[in-house]
């Protein structure tokens, strides 16, 4: 009866403190506080099973079956996970160099292209007549130029005569030639080979100088670019292999870090870490979430167990091994010292060593000195 009032009155207490606490700082010393007291009872709660397992003769002791493992030093890897984005390495806006009326559009999304094809063209008749003029002048100055040079080799003619004329070919060959630029601006051509993969314009439509006109990207080469904590600068190297993970395509890969930041950036305290993939067939498209694994840290003599058969209680971090004891198997409760975790396993620094048979399955069910039967 007494044991019960106290438990209500813990109860009573529980729920007031925790309807005391309205702010951030008092819910969490709050959580703290109850963690504390939680790890507390689940010490009390072991105790008072061993003890009852050492005073309880009256019942005859069942072995509760379990299933082991037998420890042994293995290679044994932490990686850091980081989230980045795919990016094409050739992704190019076209912009138009001219002003002018879209005359036509060759090309259409989705269309492969080589580099120089003609995409958009831009009518701009003032620019078509300049060129005609610039050419014919040119000609023109052209073929004077090279009868009176060949006059003046001949030691015919005025000096005079000869220089006006290379002067004016010179002339009208970079006005033509400066023409000539502007009328090919008026034709959007592929700067790589690619893929159409935006077109922004229509036929008839007006467009002026620097509007964007058409995108062409080529995904044969595609870069994660992720940052990383200025913590792991010693840790990743130019080469260094990565796992990749991309969960929107379920693709899986490993590949070489080929470019890693000299520079922390002063607002996150990160430096930029870049992976290139190849990707012929496409499948990867820009902007798609990516994972990088990057390993830093490394044990190729490591004890390892699996996370999941770690227990704690007031002492500390503790796991069941299998021990012989006058003729019969016990589990055993050892504590350790955890190193690092990856994924479902857990590095042991100190507290077991190779050769120990700790309990997989069925941990969670004996207690210290208990007897045991290995399936």
């Amino acid at each position: 009866m007494k044991r019960t009032l106290i438990i209500a009155l813990s109860i009573f207490a529980v729920s007031c403190s925790t309807q005391q606490a309205e702010t951030l700082e008092e819910k969490q010393a709050l959580l703290g506080t109850k963690e504390a007291e939680l790890a507390t009872l689940q010490g009390e709660i072991e105790a008072l099973k061993e003890e009852i397992s050492e005073m309880d003769t009256t019942s005859s002791e069942i072995a509760t079956v379990v299933k082991v493992a037998e420890l042994k030093q293995r290679s044994f890897s932490h990686y850091v996970e980081l989230t980045g984005t795919v990016t094409s390495k050739e992704n190019i806006m076209i912009s138009a160099e001219a002003g002018g009326r879209i005359l036509s559009v060759p090309a259409q999304e989705g269309q492969k292209v080589s580099k120089g094809q003609i995409l958009v063209r831009i009518e701009n008749e003032a620019v078509s007549n300049q060129l005609a003029e610039a050419k014919t002048a040119f000609e023109l100055a052209e073929t004077t130029y090279k009868k009176r040079k060949n006059l003046w080799d001949q030691n015919i003619g005025s000096e005079i005569e000869y220089l006006q004329a290379k002067s004016n070919f010179e002339s009208t060959r970079s006005r033509y030639a400066q023409i000539k630029n502007q009328y090919e601006n008026t034709m959007i051509k592929a700067p790589i080979d690619g893929t159409v993969d935006d077109i922004q314009v229509n036929e008839g439509e007006f467009v002026s100088m620097g509007m964007p006109i058409v995108r062409v990207v080529d995904l044969a080469k595609v870069e994660i670019e992720a940052e990383l904590s200025e913590q792991y600068m010693s840790k990743i190297h130019k080469g260094d292999s990565v796992k990749v993970r991309i969960p929107a395509l379920g693709v899986e890969l490993t590949a070489p870090v080929t470019f890693v930041s000299q520079v922390i950036n002063p607002d996150n305290r990160s430096f930029k870490v870049k992976v290139n993939l190849d990707n012929k067939g496409g499948r990867i498209k820009p902007n798609v979430l990516a994972n990088l694994m990057i390993n830093d840290y490394k044990n190729d003599t490591a004890i390892v167990v699996p996370s999941k058969v770690i227990t704690k209680d007031l002492k500390g971090d503790f796991v069941y091994v299998v021990s012989s004891e006058e003729g019969e198997l016990k589990a055993v409760k050892r504590y350790i010292q955890k190193g690092k975790s990856s994924g479902p396993d857990t590095e042991i620094q100190s507290g077991l060593e190779a050769g120990d048979r700790i309990i997989t399955d069925g941990y969670n069910q004996v207690n210290n000195g208990e007897k045991v039967n290995v399936q």
